[in-house]
């Protein structure tokens, strides 16, 4: 079956234009400029765009990835999809060893089965003056032992883990996230512009929702956000929700990163795509 889509904006790694598309059997064979070459169904000028790749969310559609339950990952993966990310990483919470294990294992089904594309451990060695909405009492120091235990319940299919460079242990931890191909993310932390730096020279090389759970930029003690944009190396995520960060900070930091250093995520949580309620 084939259609061709006409009269879109069509969003393209080379920038935005006027144009068309066509589909064949569920696959985008052809993306031109101007007039489709025959007839096609009008888009009315609506864009087009790439599935979006969502690196950092705990949930939505009243699940929670947290929880390792099959069912509720599916729903919270159809929700997205439904607003367009086609690629979504299952981001976990502070939580016990066991309970991290138990949700590891369970979501790596899901990634085995191509649901999710990896596991994104936040926390346990997070700040506890920058924990947010961590359970601040489940919070502890890096433990390379305990963080191959959880690799291996993860089978493969843990992509990343958020951690605070400036904790004792976490710069072994980081050099053994990296040799296990594990993407190092500093935040959630309450260091200094200097254990950033070893931070990411240790391997750390994506920024955990800056600005946010981290000190605020100052002239005299920049702390970790001028660490973390002004490497080259460091990917930052930003949650651009017009509330968790200021449209002049996100414009800050676009403009020092670029679009190649720039990642936009979600963060969500249960509560995402449902109504007004008390979600936990």
């Amino acid at each position: 079956m084939s259609i061709t889509l006409s009269d879109a904006r069509v969003v393209t790694p080379e920038g935005v234009h006027e144009g068309w598309l066509t589909i064949e059997d569920g696959r985008i064979t052809h993306v031109g400029r101007g007039a489709a070459p025959g007839p096609g169904l009008s888009l009315g000028g609506r864009h087009v765009v790439p599935g979006f790749v969502d690196i950092h969310s705990h949930g939505g559609a009243g699940g929670s990835f947290p929880n390792g339950d099959p069912e509720e990952a599916r729903q919270i993966a159809a929700l997205h999809a439904e607003h367009g990310t086609t690629t979504i990483v299952a981001s976990l919470v502070t939580a016990t060893t066991g309970e991290l294990a138990r949700a590891a294992s369970a979501l790596a089904d899901l990634c085995e089965d191509g649901l999710l594309a990896g596991i994104h451990l936040e926390g346990p060695y997070i700040s506890k003056a920058r924990c947010g909405a961590h359970n601040p009492a489940l919070l502890r120091e890096p433990s390379t032992q305990e963080f191959t235990e959880l690799l291996k319940a993860g089978r493969g299919h843990i992509r990343m883990l958020t951690i605070a460079a400036e904790l004792p242990g976490a710069l072994d931890t980081i050099r053994e996230a990296v040799a296990n191909d594990v993407i190092a993310a500093l935040g959630h932390s309450d260091a200094d512009y200097e254990q950033t730096l070893l931070g990411i020279e240790a391997g750390g090389s994506v920024a955990t929702h800056l600005y946010n759970a981290m000190p605020p930029l100052h002239h005299r003690d920049p702390g970790p956000i001028a660490a973390l944009l002004e490497d080259e190396r460091v990917t930052i995520e930003l949650v651009n929700d017009g509330v968790h960060v200021h449209p002049a900070m996100m414009r800050l930091a676009y403009d020092v990163a670029g679009p190649g250093r720039t990642v936009l995520v979600t963060d969500a949580m249960a509560a995402a795509g449902m109504g007004d309620g008390v979600y936990g």
